[in-house]
Order: C-alpha cells, then sequence, then structure tokens
C-alpha cells in the first residue's frame, strides 16, 4: 500500500487531474466546491483560481496539514479530518472533486458515505472522481480499501447524467515504484435531481 510521505513529495508538482479540468467545464455556477482527499491542493487551487468562491477541502494527513498553512485563505476552508468526521450540508455544493480518493474512505458505511456527497451536491451539480475496479492489484482479502464492479459504480450515478465515464485497465508504477496492475473506472457526472 501507500507510503503517504513519499506520495506527497512525487505529487506536490504534478499536473492538474484532466478528468477535473473536464468537470469545470460542465459546472455553469461556481459558488462552492468540496475537494474530497485534497492532499497537495493542487485540485483545490485550480478549482479557487477558476472560480469557485468557497472550496472545502477535506484530507486528514499531517502532510496536507503542513501544507495548509501556506494556502489557506478566505476561499480555502481545510478541514484536517476523515471524511466520515465531515457533515456534509445538504444542497450546498456545486462541484465536489474525489481524485483517488473514494477507495480509501473503506467498506464500513460506504452506501451512506456516497448518499451523503450526493445529498450535499446542488441540482446540476458536477461529481467528478474515481472508484476502483475488482481487478485491482490492491484488491486482495486483508485491504481496507473499497473496490466495486462496472454495474454497481453504475448503480450509484442513476440520479445522474453521466457525462464521461471510462474504464481503465493498466500496469503502471505506484508512487511506491512497485508495479501495480490498476483497475480504474473515471468518472464525471451531472446531479438531476
Amino acid at each position: 500500500m501507500l507510503n503517504w510521505e513519499n506520495y506527497f513529495k512525487k505529487h506536490l508538482n504534478r499536473k492538474i487531474r484532466e478528468h477535473l479540468i473536464k468537470a469545470t467545464s460542465f459546472c455553469s455556477k461556481r459558488d462552492s466546491a468540496l475537494d474530497l482527499g485534497s492532499g497537495t491542493f493542487i485540485e483545490s487551487k485550480f478549482l479557487i483560481e477558476n472560480g469557485f468562491g468557497v472550496v472545502v477541502a477535506i484530507d486528514n494527513s499531517i502532510e496536507s496539514k503542513k501544507l495548509a498553512q501556506i494556502y489557506l485563505n478566505n476561499k480555502l476552508d481545510f478541514r484536517n479530518i476523515s471524511f466520515n468526521e465531515y457533515y456534509y450540508p445538504k444542497n450546498t455544493f456545486n462541484l465536489i472533486n474525489a481524485q483517488f480518493s473514494l477507495p480509501f474512505y473503506g467498506k464500513d458505511n460506504f452506501t451512506d458515505f456516497v448518499d451523503k456527497i450526493i445529498n450535499s451536491l446542488k441540482p446540476e451539480g458536477v461529481f467528478v472522481g474515481q472508484f476502483f475496479g475488482v481487478k485491482d492489484s490492491w484488491n486482495v482479502s486483508e485491504s481496507k480499501l473499497i473496490f466495486h464492479t462496472k454495474e454497481e459504480v453504475l448503480n450509484i450515478f442513476l440520479d445522474f447524467e453521466i457525462l464521461e465515464f471510462e474504464e481503465e485497465e493498466k500496469d503502471e508504477l505506484a508512487s511506491d515504484g512497485n508495479l501495480k496492475h490498476w483497475h480504474i473506472f473515471h468518472f464525471i457526472a451531472k446531479y438531476k435531481i
């Protein structure tokens, strides 16, 4: 699994995730956004620079807490807490960004967690991120992460217009330098309720 300190060092100056760039193009309103697993704040900064009035960034890592001191301003509301500690206010966000963070919530009460995310979107709000597929090499019996089939992921988006959906499988080095088989579902979806 990941060594978070190494992950942060490797990702400190990476490019903004393309899926988020695309997702923002579908946001006609930009009052507020939620960045789940904000890490090095690359995506949080991008959202602020692209007109979002307030960005709530959540990450429970020590590394994020240290970096937050550099980036905090009146538009960035950083919470150094776990996903399950956050109160997801209903009908609040125009965009929710979850770049490679959702699987790390774990298996316990995952459906309730996703329901909270969905309920905190405004109508026409955009949800962007990834789920890990069952063929991912991290999907072993002792893993604390959650993995999904394609059907399970699509069922999450019954109340959404799916704007982009891509299943990806590849062998690539993870941030720890070890070869990993990735099975990922990338999504951009607009809430229709």
